[in-house]
């Protein structure tokens, strides 16, 4: 992770992260809703529509998300894991990313960019 911190700064000008990635997908499902039911959000979300330096989250987090499917199949841990109720798991993510967008940023973010960046 701390590798690709180079290039990602150097072509994109941009650091590593993820909840940015959010943004960006949320701006392509509000561009579908026709104007008047778009409001204000509209226009807050519209620097996350286009760009290499708002998709390349994107695929960073699918490749994640991605990878560790393939990792969990591949040492047959695949499967739900005890502990915490569904419901609670969405609601917490939720809130992570709702705290995330908030800050400008979450916690590991801001601790992977800013230690490469120092």
């Amino acid at each position: 992770i701390g590798l690709l911190q180079v290039p990602a700064v150097l072509f994109l000008s941009d650091t590593l992260g993820s909840s940015s990635a959010y943004m960006t997908v949320n701006a392509q499902l509000l561009n579908v809703l026709p104007g008047d039911l778009r409001g204000g959000a509209a226009k807050h979300l519209e620097g996350f529509r286009l760009g290499a330096g708002n998709w390349w989250q994107v695929f960073y987090i699918s490749a994640a998300i991605l990878g560790a499917f393939g990792c969990s199949k591949i040492t047959g841990t695949y499967g739900v894991a005890r502990g915490v109720p569904v419901s609670h798991a969405v609601i917490g993510g939720f809130t992570m990313i709702w705290g995330s967008r908030m800050a400008s940023g979450c916690t590991s973010g801001h601790g992977l960019s800013g230690m490469a960046l120092l």
